[in-house]
């Protein structure tokens, strides 16, 4: 992946109409987008989240690798997204705080994107956005760096890695590719 974190001018800006807090928020925002959207014009798709947000010619190369690169993971059979997180050599509070940001960004992605109560959604699905609101509001001041934390969170990765393709799947039900 490209070294893309921050695709905004400000490095001062949260998720708000100027930008995301990081990649991991940015991505989960593109996921939601794409979720609704699969149409989404891979050229333009980070002004339909954040509006007053400017990008320069190298991060709207970057934003449009990153474009592409989630609707092909998100279309294939195999299963092949992954979240963007920090490497596993980073500590755990820091990915545990990148892993909230990146549900974050997929309830707004979601949100943005036009999901509504008038959606009717599996119950799976349903659960999955309940999660999603819960995982959010982790504290990652509770967590120690210890094994059994870290197959904690490597299991709920999985599983937002996998609720995202049931989500998507679902309000996407024909767009798997090989």
């Amino acid at each position: 992946m490209s070294d893309l974190y921050f695709p905004s001018p400000s490095t001062e800006n949260t998720a708000t109409d100027q930008g995301p807090a990081n990649r991991a928020e940015l991505q989960g925002a593109l996921c939601g987008l794409l979720c609704l959207n699969p149409q989404t014009n891979r050229n333009h798709w980070y002004q339909d989240l954040y509006q007053q947000a400017v990008a320069n010619e190298r991060e709207n190369e970057q934003l449009t690798t990153l474009f592409d690169d989630t609707l092909q993971s998100l279309n294939s059979l195999e299963f092949h997204f992954t979240l963007a997180l920090p490497d596993d050599d980073v500590a755990l509070s820091s990915r545990i705080i990148a892993m909230t940001d990146w549900c974050h960004g997929l309830m707004y992605g979601l949100s943005i994107a036009g999901l509504s109560d008038e959606i009717e959604l599996s119950k799976d699905s349903q659960g999955f956005i309940n999660d999603l609101v819960k995982i959010s509001q982790a504290d990652h001041q509770l967590v120690t760096e210890e094994n059994e934390d870290e197959n904690d969170f490597a299991e709920l990765c999985e599983y937002l890695r996998m609720g995202l393709f049931v989500l998507y799947n679902e309000l996407q039900p024909n767009t798997a590719t090989v």
